[in-house]
């Protein structure tokens, strides 16, 4: 599924409240991807987390300066672990006749 945000708002520990175009809003904690430092070292600050996070203009997701950007759609999977799962386990049909299809292995 290919989800759009509608509202975002950060929050000084690090997390973010989403509301996603389906209506369905949570509380997003970004403490573990943060932690990895690196291009995340600068959003170890509350208040530079807050402030500059905005929602991107020009692709579904969160972003803040120097193009660190979190997709809507992980945001989603990191808030509900098990929508991720259902979606990426489901058995793929197969095509019409003749027509590719990828499908579950063995």
């Amino acid at each position: 599924m290919l989800y759009r945000i509608d509202n975002a708002v950060a929050h000084p520990d690090r997390t973010v409240t989403v509301t996603w175009s389906d209506g369905v809003a949570a509380v997003v904690d970004l403490n573990p991807v943060i932690a990895r430092g690196n291009v995340f070292a600068p959003m170890q600050d509350g208040a530079y987390f807050v402030e500059h996070m905005r929602i991107a203009p020009d692709r579904p997701g969160l972003e803040w300066p120097n193009r660190v950007d979190l997709s809507a759609d992980g945001l989603r999977f990191r808030a509900f672990p098990a929508e991720a799962e259902a979606e990426f386990s489901a058995p793929v049909a197969r095509a019409g006749a003749g027509s590719p299809a990828l499908v579950p292995g063995p």
